[in-house]
């Protein structure tokens, strides 16, 4: 399993790319110029000893604080999918023992994705051939210095033949994604540790604002069940 972590995604996204990814994805010609005008209507200017230089337009990227920006990161990233899923249809490549009965190559949510292959050069070589078409289109580079390759089941040798050929250092189990541990084991105690504190983390800071009671169980129901039902929803 290979962990990649991406270099400054919203930065680098390519607006040709996008374009015609929406294109290609059949959104109405009115729709696409519509988002076109908003993406790019961008600019830039710097301070200069205090003083504001003219400003010059920008040529990529998608600004963090617009709210239509997550849902164009992900149909920009569902290029990936396109390509893992063209990678699935190779007789070359073979699947993780694991994931060949889901035809699982990869997972992702926004830019956070894991990546699943045998444990073999040749069929990590193709997973990362697909990656790389995806990479060169939209313009996202993997940053090798915060990504990380996992193995299970494989000797020392080929890990070190792998890591060699990735040029990225090896994880251990257990790990963070999306917030929580994965394990192949059963959660112990320390894993749970960072739940248990950001719970404490904000009844502490409730104490502060001496909250009547009603205002107390509204938050408890609010906050505190929401954050462990998505520890539960992925746990048993």
């Amino acid at each position: 399993m290979i962990k990649v972590a991406l270099k400054k995604a919203s930065d680098s996204i390519e607006w040709d790319f996008l374009k015609n990814d929406l294109q290609e994805l059949s959104f109405p010609q009115i729709f696409i110029a519509w988002i076109w005008k908003c993406v790019t209507s961008v600019s830039y200017s710097i301070l200069i000893n205090g003083m504001p230089a003219p400003p010059f337009e920008a040529k990529k990227c998608l600004r963090q604080d617009d709210h239509m920006s997550p849902f164009l990161f992900a149909i920009a990233m569902e290029y990936l999918s396109r390509c893992l899923y063209e990678l699935s249809l190779n007789p070359n490549f073979n699947f993780h023992p694991r994931c060949e009965k889901l035809c699982l190559t990869h997972m992702m949510f926004a830019n956070d994705l894991l990546m699943f292959s045998r444990a073999d050069s040749e069929y990590v070589k193709l997973l990362f051939h697909a990656f790389s078409k995806f990479s060169k289109a939209l313009g996202l580079l993997a940053n090798l210095d915060k990504s990380e390759v996992y193995f299970g089941g494989v000797s020392v040798d080929i890990q070190t033949e792998l890591r060699d050929l990735l040029g990225v250092s090896q994880g251990s189990i257990p790990f963070k994604y999306l917030g929580v541990p994965l394990s192949s084991k059963k959660l112990t105690i320390s894993h749970c540790k960072p739940l248990v504190e950001k719970v404490t983390a904000r009844i502490q800071g409730w104490m502060a604002r001496h909250l009547s009671y009603a205002g107390r169980i509204q938050l408890i129901k609010s906050v505190l069940f929401g954050i462990q039902t998505y520890w539960a929803q992925i746990f048993i």
